[in-house]
C-alpha cells in the first residue's frame, strides 16, 4: 500500500468510526412520540406507584434573595445567605400539596405554611411571600401531586402542565443530569414554559414556567434513592437563570399515611 492509499484508507476509517459514534451517540433520535404518548406513559408510570397520599421530610435550603425574603417575612434566622431549616411535603392526591416549616422549638400553629389546592396557593406566616417557596409547592403539585386514573391518564398532566403555559404541541429530545428526555412544550434552549419527561422511566424530571424573561426552573433529581425511592426525587432545586434559589433535599418519604383534609 503506497503513501496515498494508506492515507485515503486512514481517512475512511475515520470517518466511518465518526458516523458509528455519532449513531451510538443518537437515542433514537428518528422517531419522537407525539406529546399525548408521552403524558400517557408519564401518567401511567405514576399511577403504578398507587399513590392517595404522601408525605417527605427533609430539609429547605432558601439562598441569596428568597433566604432574606424569607427571613424577613417569617422571623427564621440567616446564616450568612442561607436559611436552612427542617420541612414537611404533604401531598394528598390529586391536586392537594402542602410545605411546613418545621424549624425547633417552633409551637406548631406557628409554623410556615404554602398550600396548593386546585392550583390555588395560599399561604400563613410569611412563607407564602417567597416566590422560589411557591415556585417549589407549584412544581411538585404539577408533577408529583396528581393522581392520573382511567383510559386517559394523559388528560391530568396536558391539564397541570397547560395551567402553567406549557404547549402541548411541540416536544423534542433533551438531555438533563446525563439522562436522555422528552422536552414537552419547545426544544431545550428555548426560554418558554417546559415539562421534561426522562425518555427510560417515564418519571417527571423538570419543569419551567413563567414569563419568557423569568423562567423558574424547577428540577427534580434522582428518583430510586434510599430517602424518596420512586415517590420522591432526592433532591428538588429551583433555579431563577444560573442561579439557585431554593432546594429541598429529601430524607424520608412514606406512602399513603393519613393525610388530614383539613391541612389543606
Amino acid at each position: 500500500m503506497n503513501f496515498h492509499q494508506s492515507f485515503s484508507w486512514r481517512r475512511g476509517w475515520r470517518r466511518a468510526a465518526l458516523l458509528l459514534g455519532l449513531f451510538a451517540a443518537a437515542p433514537a433520535l428518528a422517531y419522537v412520540p407525539p406529546v399525548g404518548a408521552i403524558l400517557r406513559r408519564l401518567g401511567q408510570k405514576r399511577e403504578e406507584l398507587a399513590l392517595q397520599s404522601l408525605e417527605v421530610r427533609g430539609t429547605l435550603l432558601l439562598h441569596g434573595a428568597p433566604a432574606r425574603a424569607a427571613s424577613q417575612s417569617t422571623g427564621l434566622a440567616l446564616a450568612g445567605e442561607e436559611l436552612s431549616v427542617p420541612a414537611l411535603l404533604s401531598f394528598k392526591m390529586p391536586g392537594r400539596c402542602r410545605i411546613e416549616l418545621v424549624p425547633p422549638q417552633t409551637r406548631e400553629a406557628d409554623r410556615p405554611v404554602i398550600v396548593s389546592k386546585s392550583r390555588k396557593v395560599t399561604g400563613f406566616k410569611g412563607l407564602e411571600r417567597v416566590p422560589a417557596a411557591v415556585s417549589l409547592v407549584q412544581g411538585l403539585c404539577a408533577t408529583i401531586g396528581e393522581h392520573p386514573t382511567g383510559a386517559t391518564p394523559e388528560h391530568t398532566y396536558a391539564e397541570a402542565f397547560g395551567h402553567l403555559g406549557v404547549s402541548l404541541t411541540d416536544v423534542h429530545f433533551g438531555r438533563f443530569a446525563g439522562r436522555i428526555a422528552y422536552v414537552v412544550g419547545g426544544r431545550p434552549a428555548e426560554a418558554k414554559p417546559e415539562a421534561w419527561i426522562d425518555k427510560q422511566t417515564y418519571q417527571p424530571i423538570r419543569l419551567m414556567s413563567g414569563p419568557a424573561n423569568a423562567l423558574v426552573d424547577v428540577r427534580l433529581l434522582d428518583y430510586g434513592s434510599p430517602a424518596g425511592g420512586d415517590w420522591f426525587p432526592r433532591a428538588v432545586e429551583v433555579y431563577q437563570g444560573a442561579d439557585l434559589q431554593a432546594r429541598f433535599t429529601t430524607e424520608k418519604a412514606s406512602a399513603n399515611p393519613k393525610v388530614a383534609d383539613s391541612l389543606f
